[in-house]
């Protein structure tokens, strides 16, 4: 997290992560922003691009 915090909800429970902090989200993760946020995200991109894919195509 470079900036802000965030609450991660995933299958073990809930997590808030605050600026300066490392993280790793597993599959199934769902972020809830507590405030403005900006963090790095690395992920695979076979991985990305199929999640990209899915949420452009809900709208």
């Amino acid at each position: 997290m470079i900036k802000g915090r965030l609450k991660m909800v995933t299958k073990d429970g809930e997590e808030v992560y605050e600026a300066g902090q490392a993280f790793y989200w597993p599959p199934g993760h769902a972020p809830v922003a507590l405030e403005d946020c900006e963090y790095v995200d690395f992920s695979p991109t076979d991985e990305f691009t199929a999640v990209i894919d899915h949420i452009t195509s809900q709208g």
